[in-house]
């Protein structure tokens, strides 16, 4: 069945999460882990033809696929798998590169939320800190939506569906070393410049190159370069999504155009101008 692409975005160093309707896209592959869940089933293809009709999907990273019939409620999700949580998906639900491996066995996956069901609400507070009282298990790439929005909450309650499948639901938080903190409040800026250099960042937060890159990846669950090239895309598709003509695109790093759009449509399937108008992108 053909559904036309429409639903709510979100976009964290690490995680690209869309929620609602998922449309046809073309055969593409991304650094990405993927985990497609849905209410109803929808037709995937690998790059030799074979079909794959499910409601669960885990597409390994570096995989050509595509959508050829999509779904009403559906939950997709990209998580980085150099991530913690995009790591352990793939530990927890690794699958092999043609389209019949994508799907995990039904007793593997019985007990987890499939969004667009009535379980994907996981509406029951985060597990915290017994000394911090701060929630548990979760990375930056799950920060919630600001309060107020009018999709918040079901962004919020999709959050916590990929939470549980990567395992990241209930693991202990480390807090935030002052140099990493001060390192993500100087990456934007410096990324407005052009190129961000670890050594840059780490002369910025007076740490050395290595011990900088040693922290970043522990503490934020993601090396600083793919979080810079996340915190690349996240910009680019902001501007888009404000308006902006696609040739702003330069503002956020890239060369040009051409550029960002191939970029996107690698991440996505899709041109920008497909899904621009189609998607509510929340901040």
């Amino acid at each position: 069945m053909s559904h036309p692409w429409r639903g709510w975005c979100v976009l964290r160093p690490g995680l690209m999460l869309y929620g609602g309707t998922v449309g046809r896209n073309g055969l593409h592959a991304h650094h990405a882990v993927q985990l497609i869940v849905s209410a109803e089933p929808f037709t995937m293809a690998d790059a030799h033809g074979e079909r794959l009709t499910t409601r669960i999907a885990v597409v390994p990273p570096d995989t050509r696929h595509a959508i050829l019939a999509g779904a009403r409620e559906t939950l997709l999700a990209h998580l980085d798998p150099r991530s913690a949580p995009g790591r352990s998906l793939l530990a927890r639900f690794g699958t092999g590169y043609g389209a019949s491996a994508w799907s995990p066995s039904v007793t593997r996956t019985r007990d987890l939320p499939v969004y667009g069901s009535p379980a994907h609400a996981v509406t029951e507070p985060a597990p915290t800190s017994p000394t911090s009282g701060q929630p548990r298990g979760r990375p930056l790439m799950f920060t919630e939506p600001p309060i107020g929005h009018a999709r918040s909450a079901e962004v919020t309650a999709a959050l916590r569906v990929v939470e549980v499948w990567t395992g990241h639901s209930a693991a202990d938080s480390v807090p935030l070393h002052p140099a990493v903190e001060a390192a993500i409040t100087v990456i934007p800026t410096l990324l407005r410049g052009g190129p961000v250099r670890l050594r840059t960042v780490a002369d910025a937060v007076h740490l050395s190159p290595s011990r900088l890159a040693h922290l970043f990846s522990a503490h934020v669950g993601i090396p600083l370069r793919p979080y810079v090239r996340w915190l690349r895309l996240q910009r680019a598709i902001g501007l888009v999504a404000a308006g902006e003509t696609l040739t702003a695109a330069h503002s956020a790093g890239f060369t040009d155009s051409p550029h960002f759009t191939r970029v996107f449509r690698d991440t996505f399937g899709n041109a920008p101008s497909e899904l621009a108008a189609a998607i509510d992108w929340l901040p």
